[in-house]
């Protein structure tokens, strides 16, 4: 396991500055062990999930292509949003394919469109309207406008050729950077409803 001293059993801090080992102190090299012990259980359990995962998504697609290949048909490519059982119902797998996105340049004029609205609307507009369109276009510490808020504005049902014209651009500036799979395991408890069983440190 690594260690935190050089061959001269000096201490490197966080500036990356040699301490000598009396004058650390020992809380510090305490918790320093812990938090070293930690870190590598973490990592030989985070390897065995990414471990899981892939042999799941293997097991799966397998079990998919055999099933298939019966009919004549040959799956093509990530098939996603799959579901299988137990025979007694009791467990369920799914896979879930989720696709990050990021905005084109048509986002500017989008905004420009509803803000033009929001305009025209001030006295008339529905302050929680107003809160939403406002939210959905503030960046954040990054730069980066929340794609979740942007796209709640096409469930709004607005009649104003502006404000279609907007949700047109808002679909038009949509881009699909790449997809992930998501493997999920759930077990039915006693009242048949099924509970994910949490694979991850925060969830459990």
């Amino acid at each position: 396991m690594e260690t935190t001293g050089n061959l001269e059993g000096f201490w490197k801090d966080a500036k990356g500055n040699l301490v000598a080992p009396e004058n650390v102190r020992e809380s510090d090299k305490l918790a320093d062990s812990i938090v070293r012990e930690l870190h590598y259980k973490a990592q030989k359990i985070n390897a065995e999930l990414i471990e899981f995962r892939q042999a799941a998504l293997d097991d799966i697609r397998t079990h998919l292509a055999l099933v298939v290949e019966k009919y004549g048909v040959k799956l093509r490519g990530k098939k996603g949003n799959r579901v299988l059982y137990s025979f007694d119902g009791s467990i369920k797998i799914t896979i879930n394919i989720q696709d990050r996105i990021k905005f084109g340049e048509e986002l500017v004029a989008a905004e420009e469109l509803i803000n033009e609205c929001m305009a025209e609307w001030t006295h008339d507009a529905n302050p929680n309207l107003r809160t939403i369109v406002e939210k959905a276009f503030q960046a954040d510490a990054d730069g980066k406008i929340s794609v979740y808020r942007v796209l709640d504005l096409l469930r709004l049902e607005i009649d104003d050729e502006r404000w279609r014209k907007a949700m047109t651009a808002i679909k038009d500036s949509i881009r699909v950077i790449d997809s992930k799979e998501y493997v999920r395991v759930y077990e039915r408890d006693g009242d048949g409803e099924y509970k994910a069983l949490p694979l991850n440190i925060a969830a459990a």
